[in-house]
């Protein structure tokens, strides 16, 4: 491809500033790895959840917060904001002010939703407005089996048949990325799977779904370039109708991005899905990179001077997946489908109504990425992107006959069983007998859990669909006049009915666990003890006995 033109003058931005107080908290603001779920005193940059070699897709500016209003301690949120500027820009919490900023803006537009001290309907207010998430299909509350990457058919109809022998449920197996020839065929490499119709026959008899990675860009020399350039299907230089050539380490060549913003740009991406997957029977789809992705210093140039058929990126940039899930949600929509789940790595305020799920992105197998992923989870959450879930044993890293790595996926299954989807991934060979026959016990113990647990997750689910209410949340939720638990980061509700308090640390044995005062206390799953809450307690933690309390009715 020609080189691009020169960028042209920084565009003009605009900056808004609201008063606050010191102690104010500030919750929400989307999926962040710095631990801390008040995001008082934290400042954001839009565009860096863009960047993967920053943020390896842990970062998700989601511009909405549900924010205090009063330094009174034990008080609910008072509102929610919503930021909704889809511009490059970013925002500073700081102690006495926050200040949101927006590159080539020329209005402000922001949302504010008040309620009563109950933050239940502060949420529903914001989805009312933003829009709800569907029900999820029964199938995807139970567990999801990914790797980078399952290479051939071969290969995943043996996992899968392993699976079935070893009476271990699975509900959705995942096809991982370069299963294709070219990015951008959107379609299998019949090289390496040369029978689809069968595969999928197989995998039907064994009662598994198929969940099929698709990325937004077509490479030079793929079976859709000619005719994404031809129609003016992808994002263009800014000032000039040339197609933005966007080089990402994964296409293996110069590729374009497609405008996810152009509703023929969509419905052209959908029927090549349709073609190359949703024929076989194939109807949930792993948007990766959907920020979208930027890995390199020319794709940072792309990103930051390109145009799609509303603007420049730079006024709209942080918009492009809502519309890549727009895509999906239409296509199937479009086929008769009436279940919509799909799952990707970034996201923007109002997705969830596409049937769109977000993960943590491709997190490292430690400790500490563990103990993260908890306030992580929890503002996704409440920034109304319910469907959340994330690479159970991290995605980087992991050796399974690692003693040390068999403790931490034990105990990161123990945490994916209480999120709202329950998934494994990882870059690792992730088939759970590969860990030993003991650690293989635990895991199938915590499988076996969640589906006990899948008709109440589907009854929560139908709480998101309704209400917005998350299915994770921080105890000040639920329990707003108790002041103990506004600062507890470790431990979180899973419904209406359980606290749980995951262990993120190696060689714990016990766990101690606030419990707030409730008519009829706390039991404790694994001993059957109750409490009575308003203190903390202490529980046996063995390996495998996630710390879990149901509310006594």
């Amino acid at each position: 491809p020609p080189p691009p033109p020169p960028p042209p003058p920084p565009a003009p931005g605009v900056t808004e500033t609201f008063e606050s107080v010191v102690d104010e908290r500030i919750f929400g603001f989307g999926e962040h790895q710095q631990g801390k779920l008040d995001n008082k005193g934290v400042s954001y940059d839009m565009e860096s959840c863009l960047e993967y070699g920053k943020s390896h897709g842990g970062e998700v500016c989601l511009p909405y917060v549900l924010c205090t209003n009063s330094n009174e301690s034990g008080r609910a949120p008072a509102y929610g904001f919503l930021w909704n500027m889809p511009n490059y820009g970013g925002v500073a919490f700081n102690a006495e002010a926050t200040v949101w900023t927006a590159t080539a803006a020329t209005q402000i537009d922001y949302f504010v939703t008040i309620g009563t001290s109950d933050p239940a309907s502060i949420m529903h207010s914001y989805v009312d407005a933003v829009g709800h998430s569907p029900m999820l299909p029964s199938y995807a509350a139970g567990y999801w089996h990914s790797r980078n990457r399952y290479s051939s058919q071969d290969q995943l109809l043996t996992a899968a048949q392993t699976f079935h022998n070893l009476n271990i449920n699975v509900s959705i197996i995942v096809i991982d990325y370069h299963h294709w020839v070219k990015m951008g065929d959107w379609s299998f490499d019949p090289a390496a799977w040369p029978d689809v119709p069968g595969m999928m026959k197989n995998l039907t008899g064994l009662g598994m779904k198929v969940m099929v990675s698709a990325w937004p860009f077509t490479a030079v020399n793929s079976t859709s370039i000619d005719e994404v350039q031809s129609k003016g299907y992808s994002v263009t230089v800014q000032n000039s109708s040339s197609p933005s050539w966007w080089d990402d380490n994964n296409c293996d060549a110069a590729c374009l991005l497609y405008d996810a913003t152009q509703p023929d740009a969509r419905s052209y991406v959908w029927s090549r899905l349709a073609a190359g997957y949703y024929q076989y029977g194939i109807k949930i789809f792993w948007l990766d990179a959907s920020e979208p992705e930027i890995s390199t210093h020319n794709a940072q140039a792309a990103a930051d001077f390109y145009n799609n058929s509303l603007g420049t990126g730079q006024e709209t940039g942080m918009m492009f997946p809502y519309f890549h899930t727009q895509t999906i949600h239409d296509g199937l929509v479009s086929e008769g489908e009436s279940e919509v789940v799909m799952l990707t790595r970034s996201a923007w305020a109002g997705m969830q109504r596409w049937g769109a799920a977000l993960w943590s992105g491709d997190t490292s197998s430690h400790w500490d990425s563990l103990k993260v992923s908890i306030p992580a989870g929890l503002n996704t959450q409440l920034s109304g992107i319910a469907w959340w879930t994330t690479d159970i044993g991290g995605y980087a890293g992991g050796d399974p006959s690692d003693p040390a790595f068999r403790e931490l996926i034990v105990r990161w299954f123990e945490f994916g069983v209480t999120c709202p989807l329950f998934r494994q991934h990882g870059e690792r060979a992730t088939e759970p007998w590969l860990l030993g026959n003991k650690t293989l016990a635990l895991v199938e113990k915590i499988i076996t859990l969640r589906y006990t647990m899948q008709d109440y997750v589907l009854d929560q689910m139908t709480a998101v669909s309704q209400t917005g209410m998350p299915v994770n949340r921080p105890l000040w939720f639920d329990f707003p006049d108790d002041p103990e638990v506004w600062d507890i980061t470790t431990s979180y509700m899973f419904g209406d009915a359980y606290l749980v308090a995951p262990v993120t640390d190696a060689g714990v044995t016990s766990q101690t666990v606030y419990l707030p005062a409730v008519v009829g206390g706390w039991t404790h799953m694994w001993t059957n003890k109750t409490f009575s809450g308003g203190g903390n307690v202490t529980v046996p933690a063995p390996l495998g006995d996630l710390p879990i309390f149901q509310r006594t009715v």
